[in-house]
């Protein structure tokens, strides 16, 4: 029997790897859970697709590991949040540079026989680095009931949801609350929230749910890992010394690397476990899978210092 996600968070500090909540390329979901299913993870978090979960599952299973040792997070977007974005190639507009191809962190874009680029939605995480005047990007918004669905039918351990809004999506959450049988995330950054914006939809949040059992995933910038350094991580680590003060449950992430735990240390700061997504898939990214573990067990064991 599985045992609960809170109860672990209070044994020990875990590390999440971030597979994209806009990652959908069974292939790539495989090969990053193989190798760090080897490496020490404790949680995998991924988008709320059967095919998704599925995947997570099969490169445990390559990795010659049991799938009930490994947490699993659902994540779901709201509109106005950048994980849900697509990029889409707009031909006319396009002068077949190929400098798309040359930026995505996911290989998303590829050239085709005709010398302009094609975006693989599958693969295409919303990151914007491929940003130009011949792209464009469309959202696609997580389906709650889905997400619920999923997680009951798998026995999933926390749904996810990024708050990354101009306007709190309030109505949504609440749905969200009376309805979820599982532990709920909550991913805060601050792009569109000042602190005191943060500090009333955290209040509200625990006022919802009647207590502090939740997690608040302190998301300091989303997606701009790649970077080992403080710079990189400071705002992760600022946000949860905003929200510090709620006694919830805390996960650092959004330019999280191995300096991460560090810098938390240095500022006094308690979190529950750390989450890593572009630095982690960025590492292990063309290597051969002893030399990806290897470069993946060095993260997770910085992360759990």
């Amino acid at each position: 029997m599985k045992k609960n996600l809170f109860k672990i968070l209070d044994e020990r500090k875990i590390f999440k790897l971030v597979l994209g909540l806009g990652n959908q390329s069974e292939e790539s979901i495989i090969s990053n859970v193989e190798v760090y299913a080897r490496s020490g993870c404790d949680m995998f978090d991924v988008n709320a697709s059967g095919k998704a979960i599925e995947a997570v599952y099969k490169g445990i299973e390559k990795a010659g590991k049991n799938k009930e040792d490994f947490l699993v997070c659902l994540s779901i977007g709201v509109s106005g949040d950048a994980h849900i974005n697509k990029a889409e190639i707009i031909k006319e507009k396009c002068t077949r540079c190929s400098a798309c191809v040359n930026v995505c962190p996911q290989d998303a874009i590829i050239l085709l026989n005709d010398g302009y680029p094609f975006v693989q939605k599958e693969k295409c995480i919303g990151c914007k680095r491929c940003k130009c005047k011949a792209i464009s990007f469309f959202e696609k918004e997580s389906d709650f009931d889905e997400a619920l669905r999923l997680a009951e039918k798998y026995d999933i351990d926390c749904i996810e949801v990024h708050l990354a809004s101009k306007k709190p999506p309030y109505d949504k959450l609440k749905y969200l609350i009376r309805n979820a049988k599982t532990p709920l995330s909550f991913c805060l950054d601050r792009k569109y929230y000042s602190n005191e914006k943060i500090r009333k939809i955290v209040s509200k949040i625990k006022k919802w749910l009647g207590n502090s059992d939740f997690i608040i995933q302190a998301d300091g910038v989303p997606m701009s890992g790649g970077k080992n350094d403080f710079n990189s991580t400071l705002q992760a680590v600022a946000m949860a010394h905003i929200v510090k003060e709620y006694g919830t449950y805390i996960i650092l992430s959004g330019g999280t690397n191995e300096k991460t735990a560090q810098l938390a240390k240095m500022c006094d700061i308690k979190y529950n476990g750390i989450g890593v997504g572009s630095y982690a898939r960025e590492i292990i990214k063309g290597k051969n899978i002893e030399d990806a573990v290897k470069a993946a067990e060095n993260l997770v064991e910085k992360c759990k210092e």
